[in-house]
């Protein structure tokens, strides 16, 4: 079966110029050229999720980034822009294909090729999460979790912390529920809004709205107290004291 793809792209000659190099140069079929935002997620809502997406970071109505947010699964996608190599070590470092505009035949077969071979380690909602906040420094704004059988989006405003144990990462909700995601706290720091979350120690991130009450401990440290409740210690190291500080006094 031949390699299906679409173009979401908002200048006409760039996306009809990618098309026809596509169609000459590739054994891919593209079924689709599309030039919003609006119209693609339609398109992605109403239509099987086609093998490659060819897509415009910077679209008139939004980013390329709130394309892929509206769907749940993920093609192989090549970004498109026109961005700087100094902005492009974002893409190396996350191992996602781009194209430099204007784009150049033996680029796009490569990035092509790539397709057959796609690197099963790669945590690709991750890297489009990590690549968001790089470039236009959009935070994480909810969380996909499994809860049995069945998936449920988690908005930001409804998460109280997280915590690690044993190398699993949990989300805690403000109503007590617990789930496991994907992400390190590692990559929550960078995925966070540093305003509204802290990362107080090795295992935990909290959110600022559900400090409960905040003492004095043992070694210059902090213990606090959280809503809803966390069933350890939760102790402010004497490293992050000061910061931790700050970020309460802004």
């Amino acid at each position: 079966m031949k390699t299906r793809a679409i173009i979401i792209e908002d200048e006409k000659l760039t996306a009809d110029r990618l098309e026809q190099l596509v169609h000459s140069h590739t054994e891919v079929d593209v079924t689709a050229n599309l030039s919003s935002m609006k119209s693609a997620v339609q398109w992605l809502q109403q239509n099987p999720l086609p093998d490659i997406v060819f897509l415009d970071i910077q679209l008139g109505d939004g980013s390329g980034f709130d394309v892929l947010d509206a769907i749940d699964a993920y093609p192989h996608v090549i970004f498109t822009t026109a961005f700087d190599q100094y902005v492009m070590e974002a893409f190396k470092h996350n191992s996602l294909d781009y194209l430099l505009k204007p784009v150049q035949v033996e680029e796009l077969q490569t990035a092509v090729q790539k397709f057959d071979k796609v690197r099963p380690e790669v945590d690709v909602s991750s890297a489009f999460d990590q690549l968001n906040v790089r470039l236009f420094k959009k935070y994480k704004r909810k969380f996909l979790v499994k809860i049995g059988m069945k998936y449920r989006s988690v908005s930001i405003e409804e998460i109280g912390y997280f915590h690690s144990q044993d190398s699993v990462t949990y989300l805690c909700s403000k109503g007590g529920n617990f789930w496991i995601i994907d992400q390190s706290l590692e990559e929550l720091e960078s995925l966070l809004d540093p305003q509204s979350f802290f990362r107080i120690n090795r295992h935990m991130i909290i959110s600022e709205n559900q400090i409960s009450s905040i003492d004095s401990y043992f070694n210059s440290r902090l213990s606090l107290e959280l809503m809803p409740a966390f069933a350890g210690d939760v102790i402010v190291s004497r490293e992050k004291v000061k910061a931790f500080k700050n970020w309460l006094d802004e």
